[in-house]
């Protein structure tokens, strides 16, 4: 009896240590975690911040204009909104200039047409309208089936840049850069990247 009762006390004694153990250590964890959180708080305090929307969309619109600069002769560049056929594109067509295009009903499926002010909002942004079916008599340098502008050198790279920008947010409805993606390509097949433009490059299945 008294074995037994030695017993139970000391299983007691135990009990009561164990508790006092892990209450130690819970306060002690507490009292690291809020050195971290400060530390932490001070830490993000400083941390740079993502830009503004629209100033975003300025740096991109600054950016596409040096990518765009830097095409060369049959070179092209496409700015899509992701996971959507709504697009601009460019070739550069060396000492020609460039073709610049807007996306037109032609190639969008039937539940993404543009609406009749979308179809005003690119004549009044400065787009030509389309002039012929796809791929009717094969390619045709005047004109195109997209709306577009076949514009001379020396060309107007800063606000040809604007332009697309200002298609991609009001015809297309992109809240932000990081809803577009970009593909690039040259007739001798290079890999040509622009990373400077902060988006994502298309994936290609």
């Amino acid at each position: 009896m008294k074995e037994s009762r030695r017993r139970e006390a000391e299983q007691g004694r135990s009990e009561v240590s164990a508790r006092r153990t892990s209450a130690d250590s819970r306060a002690g964890s507490a009292s690291v975690e809020g050195s971290d959180a400060a530390s932490a708080a001070r830490s993000l305090a400083d941390a740079p911040r993502q830009a503004r929307t629209v100033d975003a969309w300025k740096f991109f619109a600054c950016e596409l204009a040096t990518a765009l600069r830097g095409l060369e002769e049959d070179e092209w560049l496409v700015l899509s909104l992701k996971r959507r056929n709504r697009f601009v594109q460019f070739m550069c067509q060396g000492g020609a200039g460039c073709r610049a295009e807007a996306v037109s009903d032609f190639y969008l499926e039937d539940g993404d047409h543009l609406s009749e002010r979308d179809r005003g909002a690119l004549l009044e942004l400065g787009w030509d309208a389309p002039t012929s079916l796809p791929d009717e008599f094969g390619h045709r340098p005047d004109g195109s089936s997209n709306y577009f502008l076949d514009l001379a050198n020396p060309v107007p790279w800063d606000e040809l840049a604007l332009l697309a920008v200002n298609t991609l947010v009001l015809v297309h409805g992109a809240g932000h850069p990081n809803a577009l993606e970009y593909s690039t390509g040259g007739e001798d097949k290079a890999s040509i990247r622009f990373p400077s433009l902060g988006i994502r490059r298309a994936r290609h299945s």
